[in-house]
């Protein structure tokens, strides 16, 4: 004997039926529009004002010339000649001057060119010992006057112990004057080498001097460079955050659909559990034997007679 199907399904209320339809609509539409990623692929900064000044300042001193920055790619080009080392070649010069002007001092000094010793005596020496020999020449007139009164007093003037005392009176007076030159032309010597070696220690002094201002160009170059590479840095860091939080920020304005339907979606899930709808009964009756036949195919083999007695 056949037996009738009823089938018993729950339906949620109609409001959220209504919000279920219009929230598979549009997940439907959102899932269907690709993510443009390019808004917020990561970008790096390129160099700002003051890191290309930074960088020019570098490649000036490194002997490159004018720098040339893309301000699309950021790749730098165009670097050529420049001062390099001609921006403290000078010092250099001066310190190898002053150093060759030394080194001619550092014999004995002999001749009379240029770096002798008697280039640097006393050009007054020569008039210092004439005055000198006049003085000496006025003293031994007035003691030649004075001795010769005496031997004519003595009756003595013209004898031979006259003439053996004025013999000795011009040795000793040419003996005076020669030890007086000496003593003037060593003092001269002295003070023309003294004078020498104070040139000398002068010309090194300043050739290390020069050699120290060309040491302390670089440096000091350098840390200029420093510091402008470094308020560049922070420039490029600013800007790099700038691009990174633009970047996020894009990224959460294109994802933000997707978090809201999810959000939806969890709540549309509770509202299914909280508001039971009504129940729809469906009535299946039982198929005749007519239609359970014709469904396993075997009526057209009864025949008409066979049909009626079985629909009897």
């Amino acid at each position: 004997m056949a037996t009738e199907t009823i089938t018993q399904t729950n339906l949620p209320a109609p409001f959220i039926e209504t919000m279920g339809k219009t929230f598979g609509e549009g997940i439907t539409r959102l899932g269907a529009k690709p993510i443009d990623t390019t808004k917020f692929q990561p970008t790096v900064a390129y160099q700002g004002a003051l890191g290309q000044a930074g960088q020019q300042a570098a490649a000036t001193q490194a002997g490159l010339g004018a720098l040339q920055f893309d301000p699309t790619t950021g790749a730098v080009t165009g670097a050529g000649a420049g001062t390099g080392i001609a921006g403290y070649q000078p010092y250099l010069t001066g310190a190898a001057g002053y150093g060759t002007a030394a080194a001619g001092l550092t014999g004995t000094g002999a001749g009379t060119g240029a770096g002798s010793i008697a280039s640097y005596m006393s050009p007054y020496t020569t008039n210092v010992i004439d005055a000198m020999k006049d003085q000496m020449a006025d003293v031994k007139a007035q003691q030649d006057i004075a001795r010769n009164a005496q031997a004519v007093g003595a009756g003595a003037f013209g004898g031979a112990r006259q003439g053996i005392q004025q013999s000795v009176a011009d040795t000793e007076y040419n003996r005076m004057v020669g030890q007086m030159v000496a003593q003037q032309q060593g003092m001269a010597f002295q003070q023309g080498a003294g004078a020498r070696q104070q040139d000398y220690m002068n010309q090194m002094g300043l050739g290390q001097y020069q050699q120290g201002l060309a040491q302390l160009q670089p440096a000091l170059a350098q840390q200029n460079i420093q510091g402008i590479m470094g308020l560049g840095q922070q420039e490029q860091q600013y800007r790099q955050a700038m691009q990174d939080t633009a970047a996020a920020q894009q990224k959460l304005a294109l994802y933000e659909p997707y978090q809201r339907y999810g959000f939806m979606g969890e709540q549309l899930t509770g509202l299914m559990g909280g508001y039971p709808g009504g129940t729809r009964m469906t009535d299946q009756p039982a198929a005749s034997p007519m239609q359970n036949l014709l469904g396993m195919g075997i009526a057209g083999g009864l025949g008409y007679a066979g049909m009626k007695n079985l629909m009897a």
